[in-house]
């Protein structure tokens, strides 16, 4: 799965840090993508739970 993360929606909660460690991380802020490709499922869990619909997983 291709996973991206809109920088202009992003408010920088940090659940998909909570819930994906691996694929997601803060810095300055805002949430960026560690895995751009992924097989991991806690990344469109992610997905699902940002309150602002920062991120993509397809």
């Amino acid at each position: 799965m291709k996973v991206e993360v809109d920088k202009e929606k992003c408010i920088g909660c940090g659940a998909c840090v909570s819930i994906c460690g691996d694929v997601f991380e803060l810095k300055d802020g805002k949430a960026e993508v560690k895995e751009k490709e992924t097989s991991k499922n806690c990344a469109k869990e992610a997905e699902g739970l940002c309150p602002v619909d920062a991120i993509k997983v397809n």
